[in-house]
């Protein structure tokens, strides 16, 4: 899962730089959104490494706190340390595609996934058809993942949910190989 998500992380880092897109300094209006889904899959790593600090319990009622239709958990709007992602390493696929990949339409044409923020810029108004071929594709991450474990990757729950999913899977595949701490 690692891999796959340290890949398209260079994908989009590539193609961003290519295509010469950059959200606005500071934006985070994405993460701001209440309706991101996620897979579990996706939140694997960020799981262990709570379980490894042995933060997943605290994380995890932080998660059951909060109401189903709130920010991502690992986003932090207001701090004196600024704002964004408090796990950018750990981040969801999710986070690392959006922006800069694309998907197929019922005509199979590349369309960018983005937001409207980025869709003003002039630099996404001069992406030509055959850079978004240079495009990391959401399709053939998400059949990556597929390809790690179906059933888990087509869990498509709200990100929060998600996370909590993925807690509970490493937490519970720990438990019962006698609480032994990975290294």
């Amino acid at each position: 899962m690692q891999k796959v998500l340290k890949e398209a992380s260079l994908h989009t880092a590539q193609f961003q730089k290519a295509s010469q897109m950059g959200c606005p300094s500071g934006c985070s209006l994405c993460c701001l959104k209440k309706d991101i889904f996620a897979s579990p899959l996706e939140f694997l790593p960020f799981a262990y490494h709570l379980y490894k600090a042995d933060k997943a319990d605290a994380f995890y009622d932080e998660l059951e706190l909060r109401p189903d239709n709130t920010i991502c958990g690992i986003f932090t709007p207001l701090s004196l340390d600024g704002w964004g992602c408090t796990e950018y390493e750990y981040r969801g696929l999710i986070c690392r595609l959006f922006g800069y990949s694309t998907t197929s339409d019922k005509m199979h044409q590349k369309r960018m996934v983005t937001c409207k923020t980025l869709k003003e810029t002039t630099a996404y108004q001069q992406v030509k058809p055959v850079q978004l071929i240079q495009a990391p594709s959401f399709q053939d991450y998400y059949m990556q993942l597929a390809a790690i474990d179906f059933q888990l990757a087509n869990e498509s729950l709200p990100i929060n949910q998600a996370i909590k999913r993925a807690i509970e899977l490493v937490s519970t595949y720990y438990s019962y190989r006698g609480n032994k701490k990975p290294a």
